[in-house]
């Protein structure tokens, strides 16, 4: 987001209507000489800084007669939602010079590329549903803070390009960021990602091997589940997550990165059936304060706590059936932080101990 001073705040209120304002998204867009066919605006002009023509309205294609109602020839921005839904639509060529969008919802199409004239810049939101033959997202580009990511089930996807790209960079969403169900699926690379305002949910990818959510410093809640091949998190760099971090059912986990600015969790953290999983050292003497409860559970290779007896204050604390971890281990955090309720502490690994609250 941009930093700007109070007068100009001002300006801006005073200025700015509803309808032009929302997420910028009516903003000036890309120009034209991204594009490499040599087209300018909609005269057909040859001017690398001519402005595209605009449509100013969603757009619904659903057959590629649909699409006759754009324009035919020069680039165009639509200014509103476009929609492209169902398995008669095969190809994007029929949008011509198509150059940006507000928003773009693929929803269940028979298309296996974004085979768009030229590539396509988003300012809004990104919904990608059920296109069973679509195999990557080259040719599209986030030119602002994106307003929402979902991507799910589709099947073929194998590279989220638009996501990781170093120009334009994908800094910030104002929204929720949903990857789902998408089998073939290698990486999810939000490499330039600091901020987001809403959940990062990534789960049900059975081909995932990594995240990359290094630079990430503002975030909601975390889900990370279900994702059978992931195999290592780079953590990432958070002070604060508004709302519960979730890790479950990621069988061959084996860390969870680097945490180490982690400082506040409004929610719970749960970290659940990882079998793989040795150490949770991401947890650092930064953390304390885990507003509801701290779970860890069913984590068969769990021996190492990291540094979560340092927590001052946890709502609830529930630690089992984790068969390599030392009860001592989790007794630690039972007796050296403050919680308002009863604690579970079954089923880990019965051995003769002495917990501590100090670090040896």
């Amino acid at each position: 987001m941009r930093s700007t001073t109070l007068t100009s705040l001002t300006l801006f209120a005073l200025t700015c209507t509803a309808a032009a304002c929302v997420g910028e998204v009516g903003g000036p867009r890309k120009p034209a000489s991204s594009s490499g066919s040599g087209s300018g605006s909609g005269s057909g002009s040859d001017s690398d800084d001519s402005p595209c023509a605009k449509v100013e309205r969603d757009v619904t294609i659903r057959s590629t007669a649909d699409m006759t109602t754009l324009p035919k020839s020069g680039c165009y921005d639509i200014y509103g939602k476009l929609t492209v839904q169902g398995q008669a639509i095969t190809s994007l060529a029929g949008l011509h010079e198509l150059n940006s969008v507000n928003e773009l919802d693929l929803d269940h199409t028979a298309i296996t590329a974004i085979d768009t004239v030229r590539p396509v810049g988003i300012y809004g939101k990104l919904t990608l549903t059920g296109n069973a033959k679509l195999t990557n997202l080259k040719q599209l580009s986030f030119e602002t803070a994106a307003t929402g990511i979902l991507i799910d089930g589709n099947t073929a996807l194998s590279s989220l390009d638009a996501l990781g790209l170093a120009e334009p960079k994908l800094e910030e969403v104002d929204g929720d960021i949903a990857i789902t169900g998408n089998p073939a699926l290698a990486a999810v690379p939000l490499t330039n990602l600091t901020k987001l305002t809403g959940a990062l949910t990534v789960s049900g990818n059975t081909g995932l091997a990594t995240i990359a959510i290094g630079k990430l410093a503002t975030t909601g809640h975390i889900e990370i589940a279900d994702n059978p091949k992931l195999s290592s998190l780079a953590g990432f760099a958070a002070t604060t997550i508004s709302g519960d971090f979730a890790v479950r059912n990621n069988p061959l986990l084996t860390s969870l990165g680097t945490m180490s600015a982690l400082y506040r969790v409004t929610g719970s953290v749960a970290i659940d059936n990882n079998a793989a999983l040795a150490n949770l050292a991401a947890f650092t003497t930064s953390l304390k304060f885990i507003d509801q409860t701290l779970t860890i559970t069913n984590n068969a290779a769990l021996v190492d706590l990291g540094q979560l007896k340092h927590v001052q204050l946890v709502g609830a604390i529930s630690i089992t059936n984790n068969a390599n971890l030392v009860t001592c281990r989790a007794t630690e955090i039972d007796k050296c932080t403050q919680h308002p309720t009863t604690s579970v502490i079954t089923g880990n690994k019965s051995t003769s101990c002495n917990w501590q609250c100090a670090d040896p």
